[in-house]
């Protein structure tokens, strides 16, 4: 029996915003009580959706750890799916905590952070950081934030997406991490389907209702938001809670301007409160990311960062180029009359330095010819 889900048509666009602010605060206890009605309710379902029967079972360990005043704190520790591959998942977020003397942060963790991560230092902010006193960008990839009394001598780095993607090799990471006794506050280890033939809007609401994001006993809360009416902007399936374990399955593609495309993006968040993120994460990604939900086992494609980056970039160029030609496109038809088709004069009276902030996390990419259809030039 298919499930059907109802959302409101006042609901948001896929940019993380609940569809209802009623709706977006009741949890969804079991998946009979969603009901799901659009223009194009009566389409027919994905080719690529199957049934399961997954069995509940444990996702996590839990330990007590002593606290003040006698109190203990309960702890819990993911386990990975030895079955699965590591491969099937990337990091795709990573921030973490260490311990350092603040004259050391210039002198020594700068350095290490180009020659471990790859993300040198661009600038030097003049504010702080969520509580610590000063901050420096890693590029467009991070931040690097420091000093604070209330913050007890502590450093933290946050590294987002494409600086993920910029790490070669994440067992040197792994190992300089363990090293300084640095903990992790927040890791995303995320399955990218480009074409959607695993992974799809469909098949993760099948998942929910065959049980598939039962742990211990328990369904995880399920909400949604994005374009639920038109299909046109992505749709995003929020399981479980923010601030403790969240996985978001949505419409990649489409957050990215091509409204035909099918890619598809499995991304778990987890973050450490009361939870223990091992560093072996790292490397185990896949293992991590299946053991979370007992449906996240069937995961089997191999994940190339290097393939998804460049689709990313390929989709944003043409994102690009769609916009450039309905805004400039009738002037640069005025200016080629003007300048008796003389292309090179036009092309200099409109360039501007730089690149497109849509474009700056992909510009390494645009540095390949392939990349950029192969007529990428010297800008």
């Amino acid at each position: 029996m298919h499930t059907q889900y109802k959302i409101s048509k006042d609901n948001a666009c896929a940019n993380g915003s609940l569809l209802d602010p009623q709706d977006g605060q009741r949890s969804v206890a079991n998946a009979s009580r969603l009901v799901i009605r659009d223009k194009r309710a009566n389409q027919e379902p994905h080719p690529a959706v199957e049934r399961y029967s997954f069995p509940a079972r444990d996702t996590e360990t839990v330990t007590l750890r002593a606290g003040r005043n006698g109190q203990g704190t309960v702890v819990f520790h993911p386990i990975p799916s030895n079955t699965s591959c590591s491969s099937v998942a990337h990091v795709d977020w990573l921030g973490f905590t260490l311990s350092l003397a603040e004259e050391r942060v210039r002198s020594w963790l700068f350095k290490e952070l180009v020659s471990v991560f790859r993300l040198p230092v661009s600038e030097i902010k003049k504010s702080g950081w969520n509580g610590y006193t000063q901050c420096a960008k890693l590029g467009d990839f991070g931040i690097v934030a420091w000093g604070g009394k209330a913050q007890r001598g502590t450093v933290h780095v946050e590294i987002n997406g494409t600086g993920c993607a910029r790490i070669a090799d994440w067992a040197k990471v792994q190992a300089w991490g363990a090293a300084q006794n640095a903990w992790i506050t927040r890791i995303d280890l995320a399955h990218d389907d480009l074409d959607g033939a695993q992974c799809n809007v469909q098949q993760v609401l099948a998942w929910h209702e065959q049980r598939g994001f039962n742990c211990g006993g328990r369904d995880a809360k399920v909400k949604l938001a994005g374009d639920w009416h038109d299909l046109t902007d992505g749709r995003t399936i929020y399981i479980g809670t923010r601030g403790n374990k969240m996985l978001r399955c949505y419409e990649k593609g489409k957050q990215l301007g091509d409204s035909a495309s099918d890619w598809f993006r499995v991304e778990l968040e987890l973050r450490n409160k009361n939870r223990h993120l091992p560093w072996d994460m790292l490397t185990r990604p896949g293992q991590y990311l299946a053991g979370a939900y007992p449906c996240l086992g069937f995961l089997a494609v191999e994940q190339v960062k290097l393939r998804t980056m460049q689709k990313a970039t390929a989709m944003s160029l043409d994102r690009m180029t769609a916009n450039a030609s309905r805004l400039s496109g009738k002037a640069i038809n005025v200016l080629m009359k003007v300048h008796q088709g003389d292309a090179r004069k036009v092309v200099q009276l409109l360039r501007r330095k730089g690149i497109p902030k849509r474009l700056i996390p992909y510009q390494d990419q645009l540095a390949n010819p392939r990349t950029a259809g192969g007529t990428n030039e010297d800008a």
